[in-house]
Formats: structure tokens, C-alpha cells, sequence
């Protein structure tokens, strides 16, 4: 039997609040089990990491019909703003990724990004890393 745990790699594509929620929810989890994490963020959830990224509640159209749920959550305190998750996962060991192709795609430069990013990659370098993880797209 392996005893080795295997790592977590998460590939995260939303901005929309309830996704990426839902991935650092996983993440946290993950990391409290000792479990490695690795975080890749690309298209739209990579504008959450730049340093002028507002923490205004963004949702696509499915989340948007619970849209006064999550707000009264959130102001009770009940739930994280997206920014306390990812200080909370790097805190806890967490790797922040970048994806090269959407820095391009929006215009967003590395200095543009908030300090939790380790590194800017490529998807393929991205999955070189995380051959032997687990693998979960959101």
C-alpha cells in the first residue's frame, strides 16, 4: 500500500465567486490533510490575481440566481472573500501558478500579480509538474 499522498493539482478557470470558492475550498481541505497543492489559474480566474482585483462578489449565470445568498453569507461573515482564501492557502504551503497564454491573452504583466503567485507558466509545463497529482478542473 502507498502511504505517499498524492498531490492536489487544481486548474481554476472562473472568476464566477461559487467556483472558485469551491476550489479553495478543496485546496484548504487538501493542505489541512497534509496534502500538497499546486493552484493554476487561467483565463478569467487569473484576473483575480492581480494586486487591483476587486473583491466584489462575481458571479456567472447560474450563481447569479443565488446571488443575495452569497452576499448576505458573506457580509455575516459566514464565508471568505477570494483574497482571505488565497493568503490562507499560500499560508498553509500552497503553489500559485499563473498561465502564461491568458497573461498574454489579457494584458496582464507578472508585476501586475499579487505576491502569492510562485510562478508563470505554460498549461503544458503546468502538467509536467503535476503528472503524478491528482488533477481536478473548475
Amino acid at each position: 500500500m502507498n502511504t505517499q499522498k498524492k498531490a492536489l493539482a487544481l486548474i481554476l478557470h472562473s472568476s464566477s465567486y461559487d467556483r472558485l470558492y469551491q476550489g479553495m475550498s478543496c485546496a484548504l481541505a487538501a493542505l489541512a490533510l497534509g496534502r500538497e497543492v499546486k493552484l493554476f489559474f487561467t483565463y478569467w480566474a487569473l484576473e483575480t490575481l492581480r494586486k487591483d482585483a476587486s473583491n466584489a462578489l462575481m458571479l456567472d449565470e447560474e450563481a447569479n440566481a443565488h446571488k443575495e445568498i452569497l452576499e448576505k453569507n458573506l457580509k455575516e461573515g459566514h464565508m471568505q472573500k477570494i483574497s482571505e482564501l488565497y493568503v490562507q492557502a499560500k499560508t498553509m504551503g500552497a503553489k500559485f501558478y499563473a498561465c502564461t497564454q491568458s497573461m498574454g491573452l489579457l494584458n496582464i504583466s507578472r508585476d501586475e500579480l499579487v505576491k502569492e503567485v510562485d510562478k508563470s507558466m505554460g498549461l503544458t509545463t503546468f502538467l509536467v509538474e503535476a503528472l503524478e497529482d491528482q488533477i481536478l478542473f473548475i
